[in-house]
């Protein structure tokens, strides 16, 4: 499983939300998976509501940069997503603490999102 060891941090270390750093989706942020040194980036893709709720997890995707074959569950980003760059995996949609949220990275412009979206229709076979 990729989920992170969300009680490994110190409450001062914890992800302190503020309107520069909200927790929407389609924003991009750091995540540190138990089996790298190195946080990655994901994309929140859960709706808003419950990403600013008092619930602790949000949905996201993993954002890679290493070339990957062309697949309908694979979204290619644009120009428009910069500096964000890469493409988003919705095969492997994930829950994750909000505590283990890093950096904000950026924000997916909409015809991305509207791109994971249906990718994220086909990963789930809501058709």
């Amino acid at each position: 499983m990729g989920r992170a060891d969300h009680q490994r941090q110190t409450a001062s270390a914890r992800l302190r939300v503020t309107a520069a750093n909200e927790l929407l989706r389609g924003s991009v942020w750091s995540f540190r998976y138990l089996d790298d040194e190195e946080p990655k980036p994901v994309v929140i893709v859960s709706n808003d509501g419950r990403n600013r709720s008092r619930f602790e997890w949000v949905h996201v995707v993993r954002i890679t940069t290493r070339p990957k074959r062309p697949l309908p569950t694979i979204v290619e980003l644009s120009e428009a997503d910069a500096p964000v760059t890469g493409r988003a995996m919705t095969d492997e949609l994930e829950l994750v603490h909000k505590a283990d949220l890093e950096d904000r990275r950026g924000m997916l412009s909409r015809p991305t999102m509207a791109a994971i979206d249906q990718a994220l229709r086909d990963v789930l076979s809501l058709r």
